[in-house]
């Protein structure tokens, strides 16, 4: 091998090829007509039909920190399904129907089967929600990444008639705010989480009393979609406004979806994944910087007006999704929305 060889810089051709091929199926069959030309392009091609006036979302979002935990544990594929589930909820916050996907992987040294592992979740997820896995990169970057550091990112694209955006601005004072069950952590607050533990002298092996299975695979329970579930309840009721609760919690996300508006919620409405409690009482962190982080039980959001809430409460049930009315809209409280607890 010659002294100024890639492979010799820390890139490896053969690593990246070795990748491709074991992510291949998977990713094909997330294909279906609307995907034009074969995989292996330099841009994915997907054919947008039966919109009358069409509106495209898009969205760009990584797991973060989470990728730290994944590491320490050795478990890889579950972080696909997050990159995925997270984008598509940020797309289906607007009105959107997410439609088509592309991740980026990048590391310090390529490990072909832990990065096929992310890959094949992703295309998993998108194969269970309709979206078309139509491209990607995977980069090996020694230099720029660190020993066994890795990145996740995703970008996602979707659509909708313009008349089905959802912006928020048609909230009015006295709708419902609906909460839809979120599967723990999600994808955020992962830095504050892992500090909990780590100051803790907890390990991720651990399952303390309450959890059910060790800190590890509650901290690694991939982040919940909810396409169908929004689905299922715009054909049952008029929705005003949607929010993913992300990074920010319910503080820093509801108000995107009320128009400049405010929201009363009633804490202790909804249920809170065990977790949350053990990160409260194991770093003693106060409720408002809990508020502020996490998005504590509920991980997505619905405005709704007053008379429907049941029948979209029914609906969500319906779709196999725990849900809960959890405050009502107010009269705007502070530039740009707030959200209270009662």
């Amino acid at each position: 091998m010659p002294e100024n060889s890639y492979e010799v810089a820390g890139v490896s051709i053969e690593r990246g090829e070795r990748a491709v091929d074991l992510m291949r199926s998977a990713v094909e069959r997330t294909h279906g007509p609307e995907v034009v030309g074969a995989p292996g392009g330099f841009a994915g091609l997907y054919a947008l039909a039966g919109y009358r006036d069409p509106v495209l979302a898009t969205t760009i979002d990584g797991v973060g920190t989470k990728v730290l935990v994944a590491r320490e544990v050795g478990r890889y594929y579950s972080l696909g399904a997050d990159i995925v589930n997270h984008c598509a909820n940020d797309v289906l916050a607007t009105g959107a129907k997410p439609l088509l996907f592309l991740d980026y992987v990048g590391t310090g040294r390529l490990d072909p089967d832990a990065v096929a592992l992310v890959v094949r979740g992703a295309a998993e997820a998108c194969e269970d929600l309709g979206v078309a896995l139509v491209g990607g990169e995977t980069a090996e970057l020694p230099g720029l990444y660190g020993k066994g550091d890795f990145e996740v990112v995703g970008v996602c694209v979707g659509a909708c008639e313009r008349d089905e955006v959802v912006t928020g601005e048609n909230a009015r004072p006295g709708d419902a705010v609906l909460g839809l069950a979120s599967s723990g952590l999600h994808t955020n607050g992962y830095t504050l989480a892992r500090k909990v533990l780590a100051d803790a002298g907890v390990s991720y092996a651990e399952t303390p009393e309450g959890l059910g299975k060790s800190v590890g695979e509650i901290y690694q329970e991939p982040h919940r979609a909810y396409v169908r579930e929004i689905g299922a309840l715009r054909e049952a009721v008029e929705v005003q406004g949607l929010a993913h609760v992300t990074g920010g919690g319910l503080i820093g996300n509801l108000p995107r979806a009320l128009g400049g508006l405010g929201a009363k919620l009633l804490a202790g409405s909804w249920k809170e994944p065990a977790v949350f409690r053990l990160i409260r009482s194991l770093g003693d962190v106060p409720e408002d910087e809990m508020r502020r982080v996490f998005n504590l039980g509920v991980g997505f959001c619905a405005v709704v007006p007053a008379e429907g809430a049941q029948r979209g409460l029914d609906a969500l049930r319906g779709a196999e999704c725990e849900a809960w009315r959890i405050g009502e809209v107010v009269a705007q409280a502070k530039p740009g929305g707030s959200v209270e607890f009662a």
